[in-house]
């Protein structure tokens, strides 16, 4: 069943690389609940154990702002695409009120991609626009990992520092949830 995005958080933009058949963007039109649901039950992503109707997935997509990774079926410069022409693979969710807080939730790429530069290419579109340069009033970035590595690209690209952490043995091994604050 379709869904209607109701308007974006913050303004959308689409990110190219010249002759690149890969672009991300914000833009919820591009949004596809079908690959996302597809690709949540995939086991290499692990939080996502439990099935969600497609209801309640387009809810938390669209209630979010919500970076998607697309392939087109040919490379093109062109900032127009149509919905049906593009596939996702990748998925990067800013949980925020806009203005103070953000929580990073669901970011991947399709294993198939891995390895070409897009996950941090994502994540540098995400800072691009929540980042405390950009939203000079942003209080706190949270996300849970329990990865070494990955806490500190995160940290990096936001320019932030752990000020608090969980465990959550629930997530598995050495999950917990970092509070980072600029």
């Amino acid at each position: 069943m379709p869904f209607t995005p109701p308007p974006p958080l913050v303004a959308p933009r689409t990110w190219t690389r010249e002759g690149s058949a890969f672009f991300i963007s914000n833009d919820p039109v591009f949004i596809s609940v079908e690959d996302v649901q597809a690709a949540f039950k995939m086991d290499f992503l692990y939080w996502t154990k439990k099935d969600l109707p497609d209801e309640v997935l387009a809810q938390m997509l669209y209630g979010s702002s919500s970076f998607g990774v697309y392939k087109r079926s040919e490379p093109s410069d062109s900032h127009t695409e149509l919905p049906s022409k593009i596939e996702q693979i990748g998925l990067a969710r800013m949980i925020t009120d806009g203005a103070t807080f953000g929580y990073l939730s669901d970011v991947y790429v399709l294993p198939a991609y891995q390895g070409k530069g897009l996950g941090k290419w994502l994540i540098d579109c995400v800072v691009e626009i929540f980042s405390p340069k950009t939203m000079p009033y942003l209080r706190r970035t949270m996300l849970l990992t329990g990865d070494k590595h990955v806490e500190e690209m995160y940290g990096k690209a936001f320019g932030m520092k752990v000020v608090g952490h969980e465990k959550r043995p629930e997530f598995g091994k050495g999950l917990g949830l970092h509070v980072w604050q600029a």
